[in-house]
């Protein structure tokens, strides 16, 4: 009985081979967004490795490949200076997902951020690439102790509304597809308050982006999103909520 058993397993494991190599699939993910935003870090963190404090700015391009279930993913890492923007489109072409990726710490380049988002949703939209918005750093935008500081009384009443905001909004909306875009509250961003964006519906509403209804609202003009579309708030530096995104790319 012992040999039958043995040998079940044996012949359950060569055709879960078999259907390995059958079923196996190919992912290019690219990776963009300013410089400095955490793509080299969010790439080494997807590859299972340490994070490292200090990285060496991406000139250019580098590519990294692991494996994720039964897909064989590459990541290619596009340089975020501007000068290296152009080179952004040779490699959608080729993208099965495209990261764009966020520093939500970073509000002198937030307009830049925003312009530069929206031109690649809008250059990529038309093939129908899965994207995947990634607000990094969350980790440096704690909520402030609004208990203290209290030389400065308009700083604090500023903080308690956005407080009660953002608190009155989880309660409004739970799920992320479970609202109204009009709805989210908006705020004047400051380095006081950058702690809001963590809320994946307030960054969804700053980056004018309606994922209920598929609408990318622009200063002066809006486009309807004919892809699968997520944002995600992330720590690469503390691991927070990164196998939520692992899991999402895994349904791909």
């Amino acid at each position: 009985m012992l040999g039958v058993e043995c040998l079940k397993q044996w012949a359950t494991s060569i055709w879960q081979y078999i259907l390995s190599i059958f079923y196996q699939k190919e992912l290019n993910i690219v990776i963009v967004g300013l410089q400095n935003s955490g793509k080299t870090s969010l790439t080494t963190v997807l590859l299972g490795r340490p994070f490292e404090q200090d990285t060496i700015p991406t000139l250019g391009m580098r590519m990294e490949q692991f494996s994720l279930g039964l897909n064989v993913v590459r990541i290619f890492d596009l340089a975020g200076q501007h000068r290296f923007h152009h080179i952004w489109k040779r490699y959608f072409e080729r993208a099965d997902l495209i990261i764009y990726v966020i520093d939500l710490s970073d509000l002198t380049n937030w307009q830049e951020c925003k312009r530069t988002l929206h031109q690649v949703i809008v250059d990529t939209n038309r093939d129908g690439i899965p994207m995947l918005i990634l607000g990094n750093k969350i980790d440096l935008i704690n909520i402030p102790d609004i208990s203290k500081g209290v030389n400065d009384r308009k700083n604090q009443k500023r903080s308690a509304a956005d407080l009660s905001a953002i608190e009155q909004w989880k309660y409004m909306a739970p799920l992320l597809r479970n609202y109204e875009f009009e709805d989210i509250p908006t705020y004047q961003l400051e380095d006081s308050n950058l702690y809001v964006l963590k809320n994946v519906e307030t960054l969804s509403k700053e980056l004018g982006i309606d994922l209920k209804n598929g609408i990318l609202y622009m200063p002066e003009s809006q486009i309807y999103l004919d892809r699968d579309l997520a944002v995600f708030t992330i720590s690469c530096k503390d691991g927070e909520y990164v196998q939520d995104v692992l899991n999402w790319v895994n349904q791909l």
